[in-house]
């Protein structure tokens, strides 16, 4: 994710360096869904993350998104 701003806020999934890492298209597709529903939507972080995992694919890149929310002990930027 791309933060800008101040006070910072999350803007945009960095493309770019997901591109350069090899980052499947269908990832990309599923991480800027993953995006606009945990920043975007204005739900709650449990919830978001709830939506996430039952209307996205199954990825590792999604997976490995949402574990890390959930362990984050100082929580997300919004």
């Amino acid at each position: 994710m791309l933060a800008d701003g101040n006070p910072a806020k999350t803007r945009t999934i960095n493309k770019v360096g997901m591109e350069r890492n090899g980052i499947a298209e269908q990832a990309q597709t599923a991480l800027k869904q993953a995006y606009r529903i945990l920043f975007r939507e204005g739900l709650t972080i449990p919830n978001a993350l709830a939506r996430i995992e039952t209307d996205l694919p199954s990825l590792p890149e999604i997976q490995h998104l949402v574990q890390f929310a959930r362990a984050s002990e100082r929580g997300l930027s919004k």
